[in-house]
């Protein structure tokens, strides 16, 4: 594997900024989706309840069966939100590693410059 010039690091650095911005937006989006999504739940829940007849028992799990897809809903938006998240941390990690090659690189030529020097 061939080492990356300078410049191939800082567009590198670069883009990965740009990333973990537009990540953030997303994650904002999900945010938002998955709080929606939570209350379209709970408040189709609270009516499917009150709809019912019977013992509470009976009526909970007919309010579970009634919200089904509400609730498929609410957890695949939480999903998206926790993916999101775990994108952001990858991104921040690769933009870790992109900063330790920079140093890498700058101790390389700090030392050829030593190096030209005592030659």
């Amino acid at each position: 594997m061939n080492t990356p010039t300078t410049n191939e690091v800082i567009l590198m650095l670069a883009q990965l900024g740009r990333d973990l911005d537009a990540k953030q937006h997303e994650i904002a989006r999900l945010d938002d989706e998955a709080v929606r999504a939570k209350s379209r739940y709970e408040v189709a829940y609270a009516r499917a309840f009150i709809a019912s007849t019977g013992a509470e028992g009976l009526r909970k799990q007919t309010a579970v069966l009634d919200t089904e897809l509400q609730k498929l809903d609410m957890e695949i938006a939480d999903q998206k939100l926790r993916a999101a998240r775990e994108a952001i941390r990858v991104l921040r990690d690769r933009l870790d590693i992109g900063r330790s090659l920079n140093s890498a690189i700058k101790s390389e030529w700090a030392a050829q410059g030593v190096q030209g020097l005592a030659a």
